[in-house]
């Protein structure tokens, strides 16, 4: 073997060696084409209430890691549950927003926009009020 093909062959080794230690490279983010949100039940114009868990979900490719975040304002709106594949390509979490305000939920580039008010949880149903109106306990 001459120069040439010994520092081919000693290339491709440490390039195999190399990718043996790192592994493969990692996968680009999911491709999300729809977030909703399910659940939700309000006397008025807002249907999602703070203490309250609703069922958000995202569509995208079977197999996809997929990662929900809630923002108000620039800040953390709420909380997740973990993430499972429902049935192939569509991913659910719980999720309980934490404050008043407008919300925009997303997961890996699709978002939906919600109000979120005060919520009143009554174990089997949550309700959400108008915000001038307030119940007595």
């Amino acid at each position: 073997m001459n120069s040439a093909g010994s520092i081919r062959s000693g290339l491709t080794a440490c390039a195999l060696a190399a990718a043996a230690v790192f592994g493969l490279p990692a996968t680009a983010s999911a491709t999300i084409t729809d977030v909703a949100i399910y659940g939700g039940f309000g006397l008025g114009f807002v249907q999602y209430g703070v203490d309250c868990t609703y069922t958000v979900t995202a569509t995208g490719a079977p197999g996809d890691a997929v990662t929900f975040v809630d923002q108000v304002n620039g800040q953390s709106g709420g909380t997740f549950g973990p993430v499972e594949e429902e049935e192939p390509g569509v991913f659910s979490a719980d999720w309980s927003p934490a404050v008043t305000g407008r919300h925009t939920v997303s997961a890996d580039g699709a978002s939906t926009t919600v109000n979120v008010a005060t919520g009143y949880d009554f174990g089997i149903i949550c309700f959400t009020l108008p915000e001038h109106v307030h119940l007595p306990f």
